[in-house]
């Protein structure tokens, strides 16, 4: 008998089990021990046959009919394997249809399909935005896999990984949680297991990790191994993403050619498709990418054509704030210093409204930069603070470390050497802690 149909037989001897309403105990004996009945049951193969043979008797069960009570009990299994299928599909469709019918079967249902009930009921709670319900069933799901003692052939653990990083990111702005998890389904995902494309989003959520990071080379990095699997990529999410990072990636690096093919390859897709949401961070990232070539005119364009989708947005309208937040750096470099105001008080006041710290922080940096540069040292001090706040709370180092110089320049135009010494002290305590850590990494 193989692997899968002791643990088929296991769970098919508990279920009758409880049908007599037996518990474990109950059946033990000088021949049998509680932990022998319990290994049988959740099908470990190093049983001896002789005592899974003694078990069946106990329950009144004959030997000759393994084999039917097998095929019964897979038979069964595949009915709700294709409902939880089923239910899956409808969740974005009918939420609250689909989470009643998982509670019927969290309560009826017995055995190994237990997490993916409680992994489709955390998708059921972010479809509801109720992030820490849904943080509860993917832990939970989580916790009943390791409870298990055979290897599972599914990718359910690395997909409830994949969850809890966003969830982190979306929820808390925690980058470094994100990418722990995000990290955790990576080391968890079975190459020879279901739900294969689970690491496909993972990667791709490390990738956007990372970068928020400014952690450019291994973002790249990851970037190019995903790269390499393009072609076996169904998830126009994940496509759609690699093109924009990869764009933004060696738009970082100066490579200002190849980010702009890259850039427009994937607005293409994004318009084939009416992904009005990517679109608008395709076309703000070309416009950075011309920005940084000296393209003004066509970059302004680029952000102009992107602020003109806003209306196609539906619950993404905070990727805007960067879309102001670069429009307004541009108009500064072009001298339009009124055009530049509106659209960085635009992008602040966008940032303050939408749960997306790290777009927030960059936007208040962006205005900090645009007082700094105008002369008005006394009115960038409120901007940098409040964005060093931002960077403290979500560790955004490489964000921090720019506020400090920058607002250590501020307050040595205003006079005051005393705060422009203390946050030049600072700034070098947080650049030999960066040295530390790549050291230890």
């Amino acid at each position: 008998m193989n692997v899968n149909d002791l643990k088929t037989l296991g769970e098919a001897l508990r279920k009758i089990r409880k049908e007599k309403g037996l518990r474990l105990k109950d059946l033990e004996d000088e021949h049998i021990s509680f932990a022998t009945i319990s290994s049988i049951e959740r099908g470990i193969p190093t049983v001896k046959p002789q005592n899974r043979e003694y078990y069946c008797k106990k329950l009144g069960f004959n030997i000759e009919d393994i084999p039917q009570l097998i095929h019964r009990e897979q038979r069964e299994h595949k009915q709700l394997e294709n409902l939880l299928f089923l239910i899956e599909t409808c969740i974005n469709l009918d939420c609250d249809g689909a989470l009643e019918r998982l509670r019927f079967l969290q309560k009826h249902t017995q055995g190994g399909y237990m997490d993916i009930i409680l992994y489709l009921k955390g998708l059921c709670y972010v479809k509801k935005n109720n992030l820490k319900t849904a943080e509860k069933f993917f832990k939970q799901s989580i916790q009943h896999i390791n409870s298990k003692q055979f290897l599972s052939n599914s990718n359910i653990k690395a997909a409830c990984y994949k969850e809890l990083g966003r969830i982190y990111y979306q929820r808390d702005n925690s980058l470094q949680q994100a990418l722990e998890y995000t990290n955790k389904g990576l080391a968890a995902y079975n190459e020879n297991a279901d739900r294969q494309e689970i690491k496909y989003f993972l990667m791709i959520d490390k990738v956007s990790f990372l970068e928020k990071q400014y952690r450019i080379d291994e973002a790249l990095q990851t970037l190019d191994e995903l790269w390499d699997s393009i072609q076996d990529i169904n998830s126009l999410e994940v496509k759609l993403n690699m093109y924009e990072l990869k764009a933004t990636l060696l738009n970082q690096k100066k490579k200002y050619e190849k980010a702009l093919q890259y850039a427009k390859e994937g607005l293409f897709i994004a318009r084939e498709n009416g992904t009005h949401e990517k679109g608008v961070e395709l076309l703000t990232v070309w416009g950075n990418i011309l920005q940084n070539a000296d393209d003004y005119m066509t970059a302004e364009n680029c952000y102009n054509l992107a602020l003109r989708l806003e209306g196609k947005l539906k619950d993404k309208k905070y990727v805007l704030v960067s879309t102001h937040t670069q429009l307004g750096k541009l108009y500064s470099k072009m001298k339009k210093y009124d055009q530049s105001y509106e659209q960085l008080t635009t992008a602040v006041a966008k940032g303050r409204k939408y749960n997306d710290a790290h777009r927030f922080c960059e936007s208040l940096v962006a205005l900090g930069d645009y007082y700094l540069e105008t002369g008005k040292h006394q009115k960038a001090i409120q901007p940098y603070d409040e964005a060093l706040t931002i960077t403290n709370q979500y560790s955004f180092q490489r964000l921090k470390e720019r506020i400090l110089l920058n607002l250590s320049e501020c307050w040595k135009n205003i006079g005051n050497n005393e705060k422009y010494i203390s946050l030049l002290v600072e700034l070098q305590s947080e650049l030999r802690l960066r040295e530390q850590e790549v050291a230890q990494a």
